[in-house]
């Protein structure tokens, strides 16, 4: 039997909007994956959360304005932490132009509000080579 692909989840800063990563949350639970939400979190405590549970995926939702200053020095620490193996994804209200430079810079996906998130769940699947039989 294959390992689950884990996945650790966070609000960074103290963003309180949380219904929509719980959701999202839920359907990745739903299509096989471990989940591990560790809610408010500094980026400190997401990367070493991250190394902890051995996470193969670190997903991020932020809908404030302090991503400016969460998300880089986030990509920092992945950088100084040898973590550009793990499959970065990124949620919330991201500027345009912030999302290309966030993509450049190791995110594999960043996806707003309304994103559909079975999408989502193909993209992982089809960088992981997951079938759905696989599940």
């Amino acid at each position: 039997m294959k390992r689950k692909l884990k996945v650790l989840t966070a609000k960074p800063g103290l963003d309180g909007h949380d219904r929509g990563i719980k959701i999202v949350n839920r359907v990745f639970v739903e299509s096989g994956m471990e989940v591990v939400y560790i809610g408010n979190s500094t980026p400190e405590e997401i990367i070493k959360a991250s190394i902890d549970e051995d996470a193969d995926i670190i997903g991020l939702s932020i809908l404030s304005s302090s991503y400016k200053i969460l998300i880089p020095e986030f990509l920092d620490l992945v950088e100084k932490n040898g973590l550009k193996n793990r499959m970065l994804l990124l949620g919330g209200i991201i500027l345009p132009r912030d999302k290309k430079n966030y993509l450049e810079r190791g995110f594999a996906g960043v996806y707003g509000p309304g994103t559909n998130i079975k999408k989502v769940v193909e993209f992982i699947h089809s960088k992981f080579n997951i079938k759905e039989s696989d599940e």
